[in-house]
């Protein structure tokens, strides 16, 4: 099958077209279609070099992502930056046309809200940046991530724009607006949205200088995407195949911050006992609460290439759906360090899940332990915060 897979910024510029068409056999998948690039005269040396992903039909997509027949690819180079509902009140914008702060002001004022927030990228030191993006799928990306926003920020409104094309010293490149009925959801809302969308959708920049030198500048590997060419490998692996530890020596300590949730499901009647304390073996979200907190500080002895940390704080809360039959766990672990603490909040809960299921067995052996998920950690190169639904 033939496929055609659209190239922007860096990559377009060394293959000396905007896309470039592949033969692969049916059932290949994303990996083969890397691999075919790899070969590439104009794409060789720059894929060897740096961290890309591919997108298919405007997604993220792994490795092992089948390919079919009409599928639309890109190939993604780093990008760079790096019960209120805005569900009908959200606007999204990626257009070569000037941005204005007042329009933006405007489509987000709302009679509900007391605080809007307003945040504007500015170009700086530069005689200007030329912005290229790969435009249908960085609106719906874009769109994603305020709508996540606005629904985890109780906003009232949300609004972002993204310049493409030429924007000068001193100009607006991209605009987030947001409001809110309380001042802290507004300006978190509006922090995590721009350092989403540097992170997640498809535009580049090229940084001109006033002698009219340009260069493409240094991003980061789109997040939500596996894999990349030739030197991505998996950083737990050595060139051998070994299993190692990662050494995270020469990376500076930083606040880490991780939160996570575990999902024990049962019957309505044991999830009554919970709630009210009298599971077979005592009360139980207490216990497992405790058990939590101390298997985050086991960490490094429960998950063998896990570096040992010292915890500034953690703790584990529940709560009880008891017609649902859900008992959901709650866990967050910090500490000042090299490294994350993802793993520490994540056996906190998986932990308290087990402890769960422990002290209710004697009730129900048919209880599920149906979720252990990362919910959000913030720190170190890049923060993360799951989109539920």
């Amino acid at each position: 099958m033939v496929m055609r897979v659209r190239l922007f910024a860096v990559l377009r510029e060394r293959a000396g077209a905007d896309a470039v068409e592949l033969t692969l056999p049916g059932g290949a998948t994303v990996a083969d279609a890397l691999a075919a690039l790899a070969a590439h005269d104009g794409l060789r040396e720059t894929l060897a070099q740096a961290s890309v992903v591919m997108a298919v039909n405007r997604e993220y997509a792994a490795p092992t992502t089948p390919l079919q027949p009409g599928d639309e690819l890109a190939l993604i180079p780093p990008l760079s930056g790096g019960s209120h509902s805005a569900g009908e009140r959200l606007h999204v914008r990626v257009s070569e046309q000037p941005l204005q702060r007042e329009v933006l002001r405007e489509l987000v004022s709302d009679p509900r809200a007391g605080a809007i927030v307003t945040f504007e990228g500015v170009t700086r030191e530069l005689e200007r940046l030329d912005y290229e993006a790969y435009a249908e799928m960085a609106h719906e990306r874009i769109e994603q991530i305020m709508r996540a926003c606005a629904s985890a920020h109780q906003l009232c409104a949300a609004a972002a724009e993204h310049r493409v094309g030429a924007v000068a010293l001193g100009e607006p490149s991209v605009i987030v607006a947001v409001s809110a009925g309380h001042r802290d959801e507004a300006f978190a809302a509006a922090r995590e949205a721009i350092d989403r969308i540097k992170a997640q959708a498809p535009i580049w920049k090229r940084e001109v200088q006033a002698d009219g030198s340009a260069q493409w500048a240094a991003g980061t590997p789109a997040a939500g995407a596996a894999a990349a060419i030739g030197a991505a490998r998996l950083t737990h692996v050595d060139r051998d195949g070994s299993a190692r530890m990662v050494d995270v020596g020469a990376k500076p300590a930083t606040e880490r911050i991780a939160r996570a949730r575990a999902r024990v499901r049962m019957s309505p009647d044991s999830a009554r006992a919970v709630h009210a304390g009298n599971g077979p073996k005592g009360e139980v979200l207490g216990v497992a609460r405790i058990a939590g907190i101390q298997a985050a500080k086991q960490t490094s002895l429960l998950i063998p290439l896990a570096h040992p940390l010292a915890l500034s704080y953690v703790d584990v809360t529940a709560g009880v759906d008891v017609d649902g039959g859900l008992v959901e766990l709650h866990g967050e672990a910090r500490t000042v360090a090299s490294t994350g603490v993802e793993m520490e909040a994540m056996t906190a809960c998986a932990v308290a899940a087990l402890t769960v299921y422990d002290m209710v067995k004697g009730l129900e052996r048919g209880i599920a332990l149906e979720q252990v998920v990362l919910v959000e950690k913030r720190g170190g190169r890049s923060d993360y915060r799951r989109v539920e639904g």
